[in-house]
């Protein structure tokens, strides 16, 4: 802990030493995100797998250290303006040793932001640099469905009739530009609906090379549920993003475009009393041309419902279930088919437990998985087969 507030301090200190204004005192921001956890299969393998995270549910699937470590400072303020620089740093690694491996350190965020700008519009928000650009997650699958962020420019939050109108320009690898739009905008109490655009450049590595551009338009209507809330979206992909069927970049080397389309419902509710839900479901189509001539239709479908019940202040018990399918069809005849089931019980300490969002929380867990493919991955590379059940205790937090 005296290392972070060192790290803050010198953040701190370095904006009130740059030229700022004698009437105006820096505020220092901190903060972060971590999830780590140890387990083992029935082999005595390490547990847990993004893949299976994001097919079948995220909690007791997740042995690998991450983290992220915010640090940032308001450095100036004239008149209603506020210049903020911001940082980010990440940590992630699957070794179990002590030493954490080279190439496990990243900047995930440097950038400067500028609010207050615009005499028309104060809350408006202009930044420059390495940013989050509004990313919008699923956090159960631990899948970010609409996810730009990178290196760019671009202006948020700019009041237009009743809503928000936000662009930016993004270079979130070294082979795309990302040319974004959104608006958001109120329907009634409680909900809201916002429309996106991300049109996706590729950048041609050589003159040989096929330019795959693609295009992405999301909808999005958010309304308050029970007690909680409930979000359906759905996306409609172009050209090489149906490849991807999420809003990102690609890298140069894939070689498909088409068409396709993809409808979420995610939100969490109450049951009754102390017993509530979070649930994730999509269904994904694609109908994808390879440059090889042979066209593949691909069906994607995803559930996964964590219900839990708060047992005291800080202790609740979560149930959950996973199950993902995905159905493929070549021209040429030939035929997959992939499915994987969880199911998960685990017992969780929290500051708040009747809120799923409170966090920091520690969690001892069991986890049931089953594929149908005898070479599904269940346990960090380690453990192959149709069937596995791990155990383990998971630490997650932000702040």
């Amino acid at each position: 802990m005296k290392k972070v507030n060192l790290l803050a301090a010198a953040v701190l200190a370095a904006s009130m030493s740059a030229p700022a204004f004698a009437d105006y005192t820096p505020n220092a921001y901190f903060n972060g995100y971590m999830r780590a956890g140890v387990g083992f299969d029935k082999n005595g393998h390490t547990n847990g797998s993004d893949d299976v995270a994001h097919k079948v549910g995220r909690l007791g699937s997740e042995s690998r250290l991450y983290g992220e470590i915010g640090l940032g400072a308001d450095v100036a303020k004239v008149d209603d303006t506020v210049w903020t620089v911001n940082t980010m740093l990440a940590v992630s690694t699957d070794e179990e040793g002590s030493w954490v491996g080279n190439n496990a350190l990243a900047f995930r965020q440097f950038n400067v932001e500028v609010k207050g700008l615009f005499d028309a519009d104060k809350d408006a928000k202009v930044w420059v640099g390495k940013k989050y650009v509004q990313r919008q997650d699923i956090h159960i699958i631990d899948t970010y469905y609409y996810d730009i962020s990178g290196n760019g420019a671009g202006i948020e939050n700019v009041s237009l009739g009743a809503g928000k109108f936000s662009t930016a320009f993004v270079q979130n690898t070294d082979q795309n530009n990302i040319f974004d739009v959104r608006y958001n905008f109120p329907l009634w109490d409680g909900a809201s609906f916002q429309v996106g655009n991300a049109y996706v450049q590729q950048k041609k590595q050589k003159e040989s090379d096929n330019q795959l551009n693609g295009n992405t338009v999301t909808l999005e209507f958010s309304q308050g549920f029970n007690g909680g809330w409930n979000k359906t979206v759905f996306q409609w992909f172009k050209g090489a993003s149906a490849a991807a069927a999420q809003v990102q970049g690609w890298n140069h080397n894939d070689e498909e475009d088409g068409n396709a389309y993809k409808l979420w419902n995610f939100g969490e509710t109450t049951i009754v009393g102390d017993l509530k839900m979070f649930h994730a479901v999509d269904y994904a189509y694609q109908k994808l041309d390879g440059i090889d001539g042979n066209t593949k239709k691909v069906k994607t479908f995803h559930a996964v419902v964590r219900p839990w019940y708060k047992l005291t202040k800080m202790t609740r018990l979560y149930v959950e279930l996973g199950a993902y399918g995905q159905y493929t069809k070549y021209d040429d005849g030939d035929k997959e088919h992939d499915r994987m089931q969880k199911a998960t019980l685990a017992y969780a300490v929290t500051p708040d437990a009747g809120n799923f969002w409170s966090r920091p929380e520690i969690r001892v867990y069991t986890t049931w998985l089953h594929g149908t493919d005898k070479d599904a991955v269940f346990s960090a590379g380690y453990r192959k087969g149709s069937t596995d059940i791990t155990v383990g205790v998971q630490a997650e937090a932000w702040w």
